[in-house]
Protein backbone atom coordinates (compact mmCIF):
# COMPACT_ATOMS: atom_id res chain seq x y z
CA UNK A 1 0.00 0.00 0.00
CA UNK A 2 1.44 3.55 -0.88
CA UNK A 3 1.79 6.41 0.55
CA UNK A 4 -1.05 8.21 -0.90
CA UNK A 5 -4.09 5.09 -0.42
CA UNK A 6 -3.05 4.85 3.13
CA UNK A 7 -3.77 8.94 3.10
CA UNK A 8 -6.76 8.68 1.47
CA UNK A 9 -8.15 5.63 3.70
CA UNK A 10 -7.13 7.43 6.64
CA UNK A 11 -8.79 10.58 5.40
CA UNK A 12 -12.09 8.50 4.59
CA UNK A 13 -11.46 6.94 8.54
CA UNK A 14 -10.99 10.68 9.60
CA UNK A 15 -14.90 11.35 7.72
CA UNK A 16 -16.55 8.71 9.09
CA UNK A 17 -15.68 9.05 12.63
CA UNK A 18 -15.80 12.96 12.83
CA UNK A 19 -18.64 15.08 12.39
CA UNK A 20 -17.58 18.89 11.60
CA UNK A 21 -20.39 21.45 13.55
CA UNK A 22 -19.92 25.44 13.34
CA UNK A 23 -19.84 26.89 16.47
CA UNK A 24 -20.47 30.68 16.67
CA UNK A 25 -19.95 32.50 20.00
CA UNK A 26 -21.76 35.49 20.07
CA UNK A 27 -20.96 38.61 22.81
CA UNK A 28 -24.80 39.45 23.04
CA UNK A 29 -27.72 37.93 24.14
CA UNK A 30 -30.35 38.46 21.76
CA UNK A 31 -33.95 36.99 22.08
CA UNK A 32 -34.40 33.75 22.07
CA UNK A 33 -36.59 33.84 18.74
CA UNK A 34 -33.64 36.04 17.24
CA UNK A 35 -31.58 32.97 18.20
CA UNK A 36 -33.33 30.64 16.41
CA UNK A 37 -33.22 32.71 13.50
CA UNK A 38 -30.11 33.21 13.41
CA UNK A 39 -28.98 29.52 14.09
CA UNK A 40 -31.18 28.40 11.45
CA UNK A 41 -30.25 31.20 8.70
CA UNK A 42 -26.17 30.32 9.31
CA UNK A 43 -27.27 26.33 9.10
CA UNK A 44 -29.00 26.70 5.73
CA UNK A 45 -26.45 29.10 4.36
CA UNK A 46 -23.14 26.94 5.04
CA UNK A 47 -24.73 23.43 5.17
CA UNK A 48 -23.31 22.44 8.83
CA UNK A 49 -25.11 21.94 12.02
CA UNK A 50 -24.53 24.89 13.71
CA UNK A 51 -24.66 25.91 17.67
CA UNK A 52 -24.55 29.29 18.69
CA UNK A 53 -23.65 30.05 22.42
CA UNK A 54 -24.68 34.00 23.04
CA UNK A 55 -22.85 35.98 26.16
CA UNK A 56 -19.12 34.77 25.75
CA UNK A 57 -16.71 36.85 26.65
CA UNK A 58 -15.82 37.74 22.84
CA UNK A 59 -17.87 36.80 19.57
CA UNK A 60 -15.81 34.05 17.37
CA UNK A 61 -16.65 31.21 14.61
CA UNK A 62 -14.96 28.24 14.63
CA UNK A 63 -15.09 25.08 12.65
CA UNK A 64 -14.69 22.16 14.73
CA UNK A 65 -14.81 18.00 14.78
CA UNK A 66 -16.49 15.94 17.09
CA UNK A 67 -15.54 12.51 17.18
CA UNK A 68 -19.04 10.51 17.02
CA UNK A 69 -17.60 8.24 20.21
CA UNK A 70 -20.65 9.75 21.86
CA UNK A 71 -24.25 10.37 20.03
CA UNK A 72 -25.19 13.89 20.98
CA UNK A 73 -27.15 15.52 18.14
CA UNK A 74 -26.51 19.14 17.52
CA UNK A 75 -30.30 20.24 17.72
CA UNK A 76 -30.55 18.71 20.95
CA UNK A 77 -27.31 21.28 22.46
CA UNK A 78 -29.24 23.71 20.70
CA UNK A 79 -32.38 22.96 22.31
CA UNK A 80 -30.79 23.29 25.30
CA UNK A 81 -28.73 26.29 24.81
CA UNK A 82 -32.05 27.82 24.10
CA UNK A 83 -34.09 27.09 26.93
CA UNK A 84 -31.10 28.26 29.19
CA UNK A 85 -31.14 31.61 27.47
CA UNK A 86 -35.46 31.26 28.14
CA UNK A 87 -34.97 30.97 31.75
CA UNK A 88 -32.45 33.69 32.38
CA UNK A 89 -34.93 35.95 30.38
CA UNK A 90 -37.50 35.20 32.67
CA UNK A 91 -35.37 35.21 36.12
CA UNK A 92 -34.06 38.75 34.40
CA UNK A 93 -37.94 39.75 34.03
CA UNK A 94 -38.70 38.71 37.49
CA UNK A 95 -35.71 40.60 39.18
CA UNK A 96 -36.63 44.01 37.16
CA UNK A 97 -40.51 44.02 38.03
CA UNK A 98 -39.46 43.39 41.77
CA UNK A 99 -36.98 46.26 41.92
CA UNK A 100 -39.22 49.62 42.80
CA UNK A 101 -38.80 52.25 40.28
CA UNK A 102 -37.45 55.38 41.43
CA UNK A 103 -38.51 58.64 39.94
CA UNK A 104 -35.85 61.54 38.98
CA UNK A 105 -36.88 63.86 41.94
CA UNK A 106 -35.95 61.21 44.34
CA UNK A 107 -33.19 60.64 43.08
CA UNK A 108 -32.32 63.94 42.98
CA UNK A 109 -33.31 64.08 46.72
CA UNK A 110 -31.29 61.14 47.54
CA UNK A 111 -28.07 62.97 46.06
CA UNK A 112 -28.82 66.31 48.23
CA UNK A 113 -29.03 63.64 51.62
Amino acid sequence: MGLESTKQLANELLLEKYEPILVIKLRRIPPVEELHAFANKIQEDFKYPTLVLPGELETTVELVSICKTKISEVEDLRKEVFKCIENLDKEVDEIEKSKPLKRAKDLLDGKKN
